[in-house]
C-alpha cells in the first residue's frame, strides 16, 4: 500500500462514516491490516486535548502496537474559522511508519461530504493528542519498502 493508497482509504472511510453515522461525524480511527481494515469509533471522544492524548495512547497500546500496525487513519468533524462563517468539515489524518501525518478536509453538508482538499504534511506540533498513533505506527516492524511492509512500492 502507498501512501496515496492510504489516502485514499481513509477518505473512503470517512465518507461511509459520515454517510452511516449522521451529524456530528464521529471520531475514529482507520487501522489498515494486512488481514483487514479495522474503523473503530471514538465514541464520546474528549474536547480537551490532554483527554485525548490519554484515550489515543490507550488506543494505541490496546490495539496498534499488537498488531504492529505501521499506519492510521484519524476521522474526525470539526467547524473551520473563516473570515465570512464557520464551515463544518470533516478531517482526516493519515500517517505512516517514519513518513510522518498528512492531513486533508472535505466540507460537510447533512451526511454528504464534499471533496476532499490536497493533502498536506501535518506540522509535528499541531494537533499533538495525535502523537501516540505516530509513536505507534513508527514503532512498527517494517517488512518492506511500504507503508504496509508487504514490498509494494510507495
Amino acid at each position: 500500500m502507498t501512501i496515496d493508497e492510504l489516502r485514499t482509504l481513509c477518505q473512503e472511510a470517512a465518507r461511509d462514516l459520515a454517510e452511516r453515522s449522521g451529524r456530528p461525524v464521529p471520531a475514529a480511527v482507520v487501522l489498515p491490516l494486512a488481514e483487514r481494515t479495522q474503523i473503530a469509533t471514538l465514541e464520546d471522544f474528549p474536547a480537551d486535548d490532554q483527554a485525548r492524548h490519554q484515550v489515543l495512547s490507550h488506543f494505541a497500546a490496546d490495539r496498534m502496537v499488537p498488531a504492529g500496525a505501521p499506519c492510521y487513519g484519524f476521522i474526525a468533524e470539526a467547524e473551520l474559522a473563516s473570515a465570512d462563517d464557520p464551515v463544518d468539515v470533516v478531517l482526516v489524518v493519515f500517517g505512516a511508519r517514519q513518513r510522518g501525518a498528512w492531513i486533508t478536509a472535505a466540507e460537510v453538508d447533512d451526511r454528504t461530504l464534499g471533496p476532499f482538499g490536497e493533502a498536506e504534511q501535518l506540522d509535528p506540533t499541531a494537533l499533538p493528542f495525535l502523537q501516540p498513533l505516530q509513536h505507534a505506527a513508527d514503532l512498527a516492524s517494517g517488512g518492506g519498502t511500504d507503508v504496509l511492509g508487504t514490498g509494494s512500492r510507495n
